[in-house]
């Protein structure tokens, strides 16, 4: 619990170095020991020098690609990890879980909690009951089988309707856009009419929020 005497040693992970440094010092003076700090794109090893006995990972998850990083730094440290991120609950704590994860936090969860879910990881208990993590992974998978849809249905556009899609996701009109490509708008119509039928929607507003989803993991 909170203000044990029994030192804890743990290995921390972040994605930007002021955080790392921020957060070691936060930790330090609560009587805890940093074994080792890394970036969140390290290489396992770097992380288990020292002898930690849990690990507690700071980060964004701000992008689809960046989610599948700091899952396979999960996956390949061999200790129990507590994920600190502003991520919403849900499809993305999800998936650290699955990844091995024994807890996720909330970014605005208090010192108390974070050292006491770091004991806890340290002491072999888990930070969600089964059924939660039941229930979050699931979550994982219709958020995850959703963007490999989409990314089938990105795929089936051609490379034209591809740039009018970017466009439309950056705001251009269609008069812009045929303004662009020097052609007509009644062209630019057409082929917004073919993404919409590609993607099973019946507006722009639609696409272009269905392309923010395949692009970026939800916020909210």
């Amino acid at each position: 619990m909170a203000g044990s005497t029994v030192r804890l040693r743990v290995a921390v992970s972040a994605d930007e170095t002021m955080t790392l440094d921020a957060v070691t010092v936060a930790l330090d003076e609560r009587g805890i020991t940093v074994t080792a700090a890394a970036p969140t794109i390290a290489e396992p090893d770097e992380l288990l020098g020292g002898d930690p006995s849990a690990w507690l990972v700071v980060t964004d998850l701000d992008g689809w690609t960046h989610l599948a990083e700091v899952c396979e730094l999960i996956r390949g440290v061999r200790l129990p990890g507590v994920v600190l991120t502003p991520a919403p609950r849900g499809g993305l704590w999800g998936a650290l879980l699955e990844a091995g994860a024994v807890a996720v936090l909330s970014a605005d969860t208090d010192s108390d909690t974070i050292e006491d879910t770091l004991r806890d990881a340290a002491d072999g208990r888990r930070g969600h009951t089964p059924s939660e993590v039941e229930g979050l992974i699931a979550q994982w998978h219709v958020l995850r089988d959703g963007r490999e849809r989409m990314h089938r249905l990105v795929r089936s556009l051609t490379v034209r309707e591809h740039e009018v899609l970017e466009l439309l996701y950056d705001g251009a009109t269609v008069a812009e856009i045929a303004a662009r490509f020097g052609v007509a708008q009644t062209t630019v119509r057409t082929q917004v009419k073919s993404i919409l039928r590609k993607f099973e929607v019946g507006s722009q507003l639609a696409a272009v929020a269905a392309y923010d989803r395949y692009l970026r993991p939800p916020r909210s």
